[in-house]
């Protein structure tokens, strides 16, 4: 059992250190690294650690997931925004489409949610799950096997009832 724990935390490491090495962060990891003589993996991992911790247990884990499914997307959104192409755009629009769904879900359950036990942490996963680029990505799997069908079926109708809700906007405010 302890070998398999081992094995899985050498995997996740190997999946982390680009972004410790080789991201934007590279130069304040390094300095962190100097300074307390301890990797970067073992800091990023006991970060990881407090942060799950905090999340089940802490005052204010709600600001803390929250904040955390929306400074990085809306950062890489504009970047997004920015770029001369468009892929990333798409994948962009897609997490902001399964978060404002999640949201509104969220809503209508908000007591039932609250009473979850680890909810905050779930929630949190679920959205950094939302935000993995690619094929592999919350938010691409979600839009394309559960949004866009659904979408796609009901959008005659939508339509339909966004032109009759034109129509008689128009009518009103004319009169």
């Amino acid at each position: 059992m302890a070998a398999a724990v081992k094995n899985q935390i050498r995997k996740v490491e190997e999946k982390i250190k680009p972004y410790l090495y080789e991201g934007p962060l590279n130069s304040y990891w390094g300095l962190v690294e100097d300074k307390t003589k301890v990797k970067r993996e073992q800091i990023a991992f006991a970060i990881f650690g407090f942060l799950a911790l905090y999340l089940l247990f802490g005052w204010g884990n709600d600001f803390i997931c929250n904040f955390l499914g929306f400074i990085y997307p809306a950062y890489a959104s504009v970047l997004a925004v920015e770029s001369k192409g468009s892929h990333d755009d798409t994948e962009w629009l897609m997490y902001w489409v399964i978060y404002a769904l999640f949201g509104f879900i969220e809503y209508i359950g908000y007591n039932f949610f609250q009473t979850l036990p680890f909810y905050w942490l779930g929630k949190c996963i679920f959205l950094v799950w939302l935000m993995v680029p690619g094929e592999k990505g919350g938010s691409k799997i979600l839009y394309t096997r559960f949004v866009r069908p659904f979408v796609l079926k009901h959008r005659s109708t939508v339509d339909q009832h966004l032109r009759d809700a034109k129509t008689y906007a128009s009518k009103v405010y004319n009169n």
